[in-house]
């Protein structure tokens, strides 16, 4: 770990060396320009931190790197430089504690630094207290190291929410590269839903086969019952079309008329407008309900034999829309 007080000194930027094992390994050529524009106009704002090498005169970055390849750009010959003597561990941690809060360090960046301290014997409680995250938080992104390969890029590149994510790496690789084809296809239409399809593709995992939608393996009476209960659902789902042209109606009144209308009904405007308000719950609980029945139907025409996996076109993962969802703590 830290061995004593860091000493400033400027030291030639030929003199500095990246660190192999920087857990931060993407750096935008916009970001580099703009901050080399910068420490050109009004100098270098903070030090960079580094620890001697080996070779004499050489020193490692521990933090920094972004201001050093900056000074590159630039054509900066110096930089204010903080010199500490601290292990390989103690400088990896001062490297994750620099990034873990920042947005420039992406979700698989960060899983792979944990899962590093994790296998260097490190408590996932540990790792958490270290960085100011909670365990759970730890575990989820430790997690997105189970992802194949092309999902972990989309990921990196910020095509795939992690919260998407981690439900996807909870299947085995073979799903995985399904679920890849049906998202690189654009098959989901939000976030939500690529979420249920997983969670259904990971029940019928567990449960050692996939749901049964094929009536013809049915006995006449099972068939005739479901044809019942189908036609009984369907009848209930298609009338609501009549609660859609109505409240279409509504929706074109002017609120004023609507005042004067109501004003000296039972219970007045407020009376009506909670009971529309409870057809828009209701309405949204069938929504959730609908949408987690998709994904099951949607799961049970999944291929579960090896043989079928198809590799993605490189140019559908690169070319995948960024879901327009607001990212949220991972709930279970």
């Amino acid at each position: 770990m830290v061995a004593k007080k860091p000493t400033l000194r400027t030291i030639p930027v030929d003199k500095i060396e990246p660190d192999p094992d920087q857990p931060r390994k993407q750096f935008t050529e916009d970001e580099l320009t703009e901050l080399a524009a910068s420490m050109v106009a009004i100098g270098q704002l903070q030090p960079v931190a580094v620890r001697k090498t080996a070779a004499p005169g050489r020193y490692r970055l521990v933090v920094g790197e972004r201001r050093w390849r900056a000074a590159q750009q630039g054509g900066i010959e110096t930089l204010a430089a903080m010199v500490w003597e601290m292990d390989d561990e103690a400088a990896f941690i001062a490297q994750v504690a620099e990034n873990v809060n920042r947005a420039d360090m992406t979700p698989m960046e960060e899983s792979h630094a944990y899962q590093r301290l994790a296998a260097a014997g490190w408590e996932v409680e540990a790792i958490g207290k270290v960085f100011g995250k909670s365990s759970a938080y730890v575990g989820w992104r430790i997690d997105l190291r189970d992802l194949i390969s092309d999902l972990q890029d989309l990921v990196a590149k910020g095509q795939m929410s992690v919260n998407v994510a981690w439900y996807v790496c909870r299947l085995s690789a073979d799903q995985q590269r399904r679920f890849l084809v049906r998202w690189a296809r654009g098959e989901f239409k939000s976030a939500r839903d690529a979420e249920e399809f997983a969670k259904a593709c990971k029940v019928a995992e567990d449960q050692g086969g996939f749901f049964d939608i094929d009536e013809a393996a049915h006995t006449d009476e099972e068939r005739e019952k479901v044809a019942q209960e189908r036609k009984k659902v369907v009848g209930k789902i298609e009338r609501l079309a009549s609660a859609g042209e109505i409240l279409q109606e509504l929706s074109q009144l002017d609120p004023e008329d609507l005042a004067r209308m109501l004003a000296g009904a039972q219970g007045g405007v407020a009376a009506y407008r909670q009971r529309v308000d409870d057809l828009k719950t209701l309405a949204g609980r069938v929504s959730a309900k609908l949408r987690k029945a998709q994904a099951i139907a949607a799961s049970a025409t999944v291929e579960i034999d090896p043989a079928v996996v198809v590799e993605v076109p490189r140019e559908l993962i690169d070319l995948t829309p960024v879901p327009d969802v607001a990212e949220v703590a991972v709930a279970g």
